[in-house]
This record gives C-alpha cells, sequence and structure tokens, in this order.
C-alpha cells in the first residue's frame, strides 16, 4: 500500500527508516513477541535463571549438566521476547515556536524558520513509523501545560495516520509545565516501557529531574530529546534586538554583543548539568539541533540510545 504525504512525514521518509530499528537495554512489557527483553519468564531465547523442576515441566528444558553435578532436577528459564509498548510526549508550548534554522527537506525544497516544534514533530513521526514498522506499540501525547492530544498506544498504517494527522492541527500555544505533565504521564502509563520526550526542556531543573525520577522509580525507560535552535544557544546577532519572552510576552532590550560570552557560558552550563543528571538517572539524553537534517537526527538518536549499558 503506498504511504500517504503528511506534513511531518512523507514516503521518503520511509524508505530510510525501515533500514533502522530501535531497541531498549532495560525490560519492558509488552503483548506479543517482539524485539525487547520482557520481564516475564519463559522458554524463549536469552537464559535468566534455573528454577527447580516441578511435575508437568517440559523435559526439554531440564538442564542436564546441572543434574549430573549435583543429582537435582533443574529447569533453564530464559527472558521472554515482547513487543514495545512507546509513548512519545511532543512538547507544543509556545518556546516551541521559535525558529531560525533551515535545511533541505526529502523533496529537496529549502525550508527556512523551521521552529522547534515543526523539527521536533518531524522527529516524532518518524520515530513513531520505526516503532511501528517493527511492530511495536506506539502512542502519541502532546502537552503543554496540560495534556492537548492523547492517542493510547497502537500500531499499524491507521494509527499512523491518526498520530500524523493529530500533529498536522498542532501549533504552540500556551505556557509549559513539563514536570507537572511528567507526574501525570507517570501515573497514566499502566505497564512500563519506553517513554520519548521530546521538547526544548525551558522548565525549571529541579522540578523537571524530580518528575523524570517518578518516570524512572516507575521503571520506564526514558529517552530525552532536546530541541534546540542555534538562535537560541549561540546569540549570534550583531546589533541591539528586543527579545520578547515567548510564554509570558514579556520584552527586554539586549545589546548581544555585552553579554554574549556570558551567555553562551551559562547555556552551555545547563546543557551539561543536563547530560550530567540524566546520566546519573540513567536517562538517556540527547541534543538536537534544528538545522541539523532529521534523518542525520535521528541515527544519532539511535547512536546514543544504544550505546549505554
Amino acid at each position: 500500500m503506498a504511504l500517504q504525504e503528511y506534513k511531518y512525514f512523507r514516503p521518503a521518509q520511509a524508505a530510510q527508516l525501515r533500514r533502522l530499528e530501535m531497541t531498549v537495554r532495560g525490560v519492558v512489557e509488552g503483548v506479543y513477541a517482539g524485539l525487547h527483553k520482557s520481564p516475564h519468564k519463559g522458554f524463549s531465547i536469552e537464559f535468566a535463571e534455573h528454577r527447580e523442576y516441578v511435575p508437568g515441566d517440559e523435559i526439554k528444558h531440564l538442564d542436564w549438566t546441572v543434574l549430573a553435578k549435583t543429582d537435582r532436577y533443574y529447569i533453564k528459564q530464559y527472558e521472554q521476547e515482547t513487543n514495545l509498548r512507546a509513548t512519545i510526549c511532543l512538547d507544543v508550548s509556545n518556546s516551541m515556536g521559535y525558529g531560525t534554522a533551515s535545511f533541505k527537506d526529502t523533496r529537496g525544497n529549502t525550508l527556512v524558520n523551521i521552529t522547534k516544534f515543526e523539527y521536533g514533530a518531524t522527529l516524532a513521526a518518524s520515530l513513531a513509523f520505526m516503532l511501528s514498522n517493527q511492530q511495536d506499540m506506539v502512542g502519541l501525547l502532546a502537552f503543554d501545560n496540560n495534556f492537548r492530544v492523547e492517542i493510547p498506544q497502537g500500531n499499524g498504517p491507521s494509527h499512523l495516520h491518526q498520530m500524523f494527522v493529530s500533529m498536522e492541527k498542532l501549533t504552540p500555544g500556551k505556557t509549559t509545565d513539563i514536570s507537572g505533565v511528567l507526574h501525570l504521564l507517570a501515573n497514566k502509563i499502566p505497564r512500563r516501557g519506553l517513554v520519548i520526550v521530546i521538547s526544548d526542556f525551558f522548565d525549571d531543573p529541579d522540578k523537571l529531574l524530580t518528575a523524570l525520577q517518578h518516570l524512572r522509580h516507575a521503571r520506564h525507560q526514558l529517552v530525552l530529546i532536546q530541541i534546540l535552535d542555534r538562535g537560541e544557544t549561540e546569540l549570534n546577532y550583531n546589533r541591539p534586538i528586543t527579545f520578547q519572552d515567548m510564554e509570558d510576552g514579556s520584552r527586554m532590550q539586549i545589546d548581544p554583543k555585552l553579554i554574549r560570552d556570558d551567555y553562551r557560558r551559562e547555556v552551555q552550563a545547563f546543557l551539561d548539568m543536563m547530560k550530567q543528571r540524566c546520566g546519573q538517572f540513567r536517562i538517556d539524553y540527547v541534543t538536537a539541533f534544528t538545522d541539523v537534517s532529521w534523518d542525520v537526527q535521528i541515527r544519532e538518536i539511535l547512536s546514543r540510545t544504544s550505546r549505554r549499558k
């Protein structure tokens, strides 16, 4: 069946994404056989542990080596492999409406002033397609200071269509409360799985990290994709300019040349803190600049999330 073209997902993306695979290192709970380790023991692929034989167990799973050494009957248990249950959380708060970057899309068109939201939505659609293509379950939560869109975990072309169309209808518009939303999310997802959060993470760092710990306590595998625009991180303006807060509307006139070095140090300190704290809590953390082609960024995300043990 031919793929439909959407604003944030085009058929040309599918050809590249079908060659890629996303796996998780921790255990997850799914509903059928797949690529990822389940917390439930069965008779599958990877050895987990022994347990004593009880009447009714299949003889073929006896460990004959242990029997020869101990004269006792033990059964080999294995990690079942399961499909993944994933939730993609996409920030649609006002600050995600900022954009200065440009690059060529899958049709060779030069796109200018790409907003952080548009870039994040493209990554979200790509990850959703890739997860669905490997028979995983994927859902979408779009948020600002509350949930704007809630699409339960599912699979298949019609499910992806619902996700992609929903993203097309979204526009950044309100203030953000990432930490509050993540606390709600931790109570909303009943089974442990993969949670991908796509945001600029412009929130109180301490509150944000407390919320992330809540999700980790629920034993979810977390991937944070921090969307950044170099206009925000570099402050490469050569004349005095008026800045407006995209969430509260406040304005301030600044000469960038006078504060650029201090500003860049503060930005780098924030990014370093995010990286350090995420590593401390075993959370995968990736920075994604909007001037990097989406396919290069997807490969970087997969490289980072498969690297840490």
